[in-house]
C-alpha cells in the first residue's frame, strides 16, 4: 500500500507490500509521485522491482559529498560552493553518529571571530538542509540532530550604511574611470533596484518582460520579480547586446577585482 504525504513542500512516497521492505521516494511535482508510485506497485507485484542500496555514509563529510553529486556543484552559487567547502573541511571528518552541539559551538566561537552572525546562520542553514534530506530521503539514521536545537544569536543585524552627501557622484566617477567597462552598469543597476550583486549578475535578457525583471534563483532560495524604473530599463536598453543572454557578462571574481 502506498501513502503520500506533503512535508515542506515536497511529496514523500512510501510503499509497504507484504514482507517487502520499505520504500521510500521524494518528488517535487505530486504528478510524478503517483507516477512513481503506479510503476513500482506493478514492479513489486511482478517481482521486477530492484532497490538500489543507498550509499553508505559514516561521516558529515559523505553527505555532503553525496548532496553534491546528486545538485550538482555547477548549479552552485560561487558564495555556496565555498560554502559547502568550509563546511567540508571542519565538520567532514565527525561521524554521523557522533555530530554533537559541541561540535557546532566550536564552530561558531571560531567563525564569528571573522564574520557576522547572520552568515554564520547561512553556513548552518547548509548543513541543515543535508541533514534534513538524508533523514528524509536517504534513509540515514540520525537520532538527535543538534541544529535542530542550534541557534545564532544576533543574526537578524540589519545594515544601516547609505550612500551621503557627494558618495554617490564619486562612485560612479571612479566607475567611469575603472578598465572593465561592465563596473559601471552594474553599479548603476544596484543603486536603481536594490538587487544583490548575485541576483544582477544572473540576470538573462530572457528574464525581462513587460518592464519586469524575473530572478529565479535568488539568495535566498526562491524567485522573485522586480519592477523595473523607467531610469533601470533605459540602463540595460544601452548595455551591448551579449551573445552569452546575460545583461552583465561578467564574472562575480572579476567584479571584485574591478571593485
Amino acid at each position: 500500500m502506498a501513502t503520500i504525504r506533503k512535508r515542506n513542500g515536497r511529496y514523500q512516497v512510501q510503499i509497504r507490500k507484504g514482507s517487502h521492505l520499505l520504500i521510500t521516494r521524494t518528488f517535487t511535482r505530486l504528478a510524478d509521485a503517483k507516477k512513481w508510485v503506479s510503476t513500482a506497485e506493478y514492479e513489486i507485484e511482478h517481482g521486477l522491482y530492484e532497490a538500489s542500496r543507498a550509499p553508505g555514509f559514516a561521516s558529515i563529510a559523505d553527505l555532503i559529498d553525496h548532496y553534491l553529486l546528486l545538485t550538482g556543484e555547477e548549479t552552485l552559487s560561487d558564495s555556496e560552493f565555498y560554502r559547502f567547502k568550509r563546511l567540508k573541511k571542519h565538520f567532514g571528518s565527525i561521524l554521523i553518529r557522533g555530530f554533537k552541539g559541541s561540535h557546532l559551538a566550536r564552530y561558531r566561537d571560531l567563525r564569528l571571530t571573522h564574520i557576522k552572525p547572520a552568515t554564520l546562520a547561512r553556513e548552518l542553514s547548509l548543513l541543515r538542509r543535508i541533514l534534513r534530506i538524508a533523514q528524509e530521503d536517504w534513509d540515514v539514521e540520525i537520532l538527535a540532530n543538534p541544529l535542530d536545537r542550534f541557534t545564532v544569536k544576533g543574526q537578524r543585524g540589519s545594515r544601516e550604511r547609505r550612500l551621503e552627501g557627494d558618495e554617490e557622484g564619486r562612485l560612479l566617477n571612479a566607475c567611469k574611470a575603472a578598465r572593465n567597462p561592465w563596473l559601471l552598469p552594474m553599479v548603476l543597476l544596484a543603486l536603481e533596484t536594490g538587487m544583490r550583486r548575485g541576483e544582477i549578475l544572473n540576470a538573462r535578457y530572457e528574464h525581462l518582460k513587460n518592464g519586469l525583471l524575473t530572478i529565479p534563483k535568488t539568495k535566498t532560495g526562491a524567485s522573485r520579480t522586480i519592477p523595473l524604473t523607467p531610469n533601470a530599463q533605459r540602463i540595460i536598453t544601452a548595455l551591448p547586446r551579449s551573445i552569452t543572454g546575460f545583461l552583465l557578462p561578467i564574472s562575480s571574481n572579476a567584479l571584485r577585482l574591478a571593485w
